[in-house]
């Protein structure tokens, strides 16, 4: 059987993770507003916008059977 990981998660519209709620390097969602975050070495909680970054083009009955693309940027 599979095991499911899950993430700090938060369905509230315009809601991030406080600073001390996070380890370093933890991440949380906001699946309101499609933003993924993580608390880097400075203590500061960064946002990442992943709505729409992620295309799933088809799913089976295993992790095998999964596939994902991703649309990649570039800093």
């Amino acid at each position: 059987m599979a095991n499911i990981i899950k993430i700090k998660r938060s369905g509230t519209a315009n809601s991030a993770p406080l600073a001390n709620s996070l380890e370093y390097g933890e991440l949380a969602i906001n699946y309101a507003d499609g933003l993924l975050f993580y608390k880097d070495l400075s203590n500061t909680v960064v946002s990442f916008d992943i709505s729409g970054a992620f295309n799933i083009t088809e799913v089976g009955n295993s992790l095998d059977d999964l596939e994902v693309s991703v649309a990649m940027q570039t800093f």
